[in-house]
């Protein structure tokens, strides 16, 4: 029996963002070759091994194995290496500083596709893919590819996000809760988590909560339109309660 969307699952769907090759090898034919009858070579002389040589100890140590070469992007598990992480805070103060919102667009982009990265192309690619069944309702196929992902990048929050919207098509609030907070601890200052976080407490009547992480997603991004929008909307609610 199909499971029936609850209008609150909905409306959070709707307001939730995110915002190999094979080879051939190939044979030959071999021709058969006329088989000659071996030629017999005389003995070579006896050679005489030094003493030195019949004692000396066979080494049983095994050659050292060369290091292999480190991802520059990324370190064992995913985690930003210090580079990207010096990269990234730049792009935030670029964020808060900037004067147009086209710029403050275009640095917000950029961060977006920061934060989708994993250290490894196949698995940026799952969460793309995974993020694109979501979208056209290929429930069963983004769960794959959100499995495969975090099972080897736990430390990235795109994939705790891509779950929690997973958790809310099927209804289920208290996971994509737990999932949407996981993604907002891994990383704080992603907009698009915070925004999510918050409109899952509005819709299930923290409104304290929301409107403190709305100024929280502000604070990070001054010129996103939808907190700004979102913001308003929760103080002058509160203003008419109170009048």
């Amino acid at each position: 029996m199909m499971k029936t969307r609850s209008p609150l699952a909905g409306s959070l769907i709707a307001t939730l963002l995110i915002t190999g090759a094979a080879g051939f090898a190939m044979a030959e034919d071999i021709s058969a070759t006329t088989k000659t009858a071996p030629q017999v070579q005389p003995m070579p002389p006896a050679v005489t091994i030094p003493d030195a040589a019949k004692t000396a100890p066979i080494s049983t140590t095994a050659p050292k194995a060369k290091e292999k070469p480190k991802n520059p992007d990324v370190e064992t598990g995913g985690s930003l290496t210090e580079t990207r992480r010096k990269e990234q805070d730049q792009l935030f103060t670029d964020l808060r500083k900037a004067s147009t919102p086209e710029k403050s667009h275009a640095i917000a982009s950029r961060l977006r596709q920061n934060f989708v990265r994993t250290g490894s192309d196949s698995l940026d690619l799952m969460l793309r893919w995974a993020e694109t069944a979501l979208n056209q309702s290929r429930e069963a196929e983004a769960q794959d590819y959100i499995a495969e992902v975090m099972a080897q990048r736990p430390d990235n929050a795109t994939v705790w996000q891509l779950r929690a919207r997973l958790h809310l098509r099927r209804n289920e609030l208290a996971p994509a809760l737990r999932d949407i907070r996981q993604a907002m601890i891994l990383e704080p200052r992603n907009f698009d988590v915070l925004i999510n976080y918050a409109t899952l407490l509005r819709e299930t009547g923290n409104r304290k909560g929301a409107l403190r992480l709305y100024h929280q997603a502000l604070s990070v991004y001054p010129m996103m339109k939808e907190a700004q929008d979102e913001m308003l909307k929760l103080t002058e609610a509160d203003s008419d309660t109170a009048l």
